[in-house]
């Protein structure tokens, strides 16, 4: 019978457990396809000063490296080699960098904004200094697409979008993307807008609950299958 009753508020707890912990996850990392690993990686680095967690390595797909054997499953058995490398923005979030060799990477139409294609659009960087930012990315082969644009009427927020060399569209936001879409009309700005700041608040409650839950079913548990 004891052993009914703890399966029983395990159930419940590892339900209570799925419901409470819905909590905004953190973006961990973005993957980009490549025609030139070392080239993207240095001009990441130089010109929007992300920072190198591993430098290029050449892989072999196949079951000779342990790396080798984990892209095996991970991706079509045509797929035979491949550059991989590991950058990190200022913010923690990383960039993950391949270069296909067997089969090669498909160069990307760089002559042209491909603003229909679906599928991963673009990445944005924080710089409190838009105009500056943009001109460093001419400067060094990339191209300007707008210009520096103040997104609501007479704030601080601004925004600009750009082509990096290897025809990547990187926009630029002088303040975090929480603090200028937060709280805004929904006329404005998009359907989420207003709903980051309370979102936050309600998954530190929920995570607090969840440990609460847990505590109480242990003593409950303690006091009936402990020692009499």
């Amino acid at each position: 019978m004891k052993f009914v009753i703890l399966c029983f508020l395990w159930t419940l707890s590892i339900t209570s457990s799925e419901q409470i912990t819905t909590y905004a996850r953190p973006i961990n990392h973005i993957g980009y396809s490549v025609t030139d690993i070392d080239a993207v990686l240095g001009w990441y680095r130089e010109v929007l000063g992300f920072t190198v967690l591993a430098a290029p390595v050449d892989i072999i797909v196949d079951n000779s490296t342990d790396m080798g054997i984990l892209l095996s499953q991970m991706y079509p058995p045509e797929m035979k080699r491949v550059k991989m490398a590991h950058m990190t923005a200022g913010n923690g979030v990383g960039l993950e960098l391949f270069q296909f060799i067997d089969p090669p990477t498909q160069r990307p139409n760089i002559a042209s904004f491909e603003y229909t294609r679906a599928g991963l659009f673009h990445i944005c960087v924080t710089d409190p200094e838009p105009e500056n930012l943009v001109r460093r990315i001419v400067a060094t082969g990339g191209k300007q697409l707008s210009p520096v644009l103040t997104v609501f009427p007479r704030q601080i927020y601004q925004a600009v979008y750009s082509l990096d060399p290897f025809g990547n569209l990187v926009e630029i936001m002088a303040t975090s993307y929480e603090r200028q879409m937060s709280n805004r009309d929904l006329n404005v700005t998009s359907q989420g807008g207003g709903s980051l700041t309370s979102t936050s608040r309600s998954s530190k409650s929920q995570q607090l609950v969840s440990i609460g839950f847990h505590i109480y079913l242990l003593i409950f548990i303690f006091f009936l299958c402990g020692p009499k």
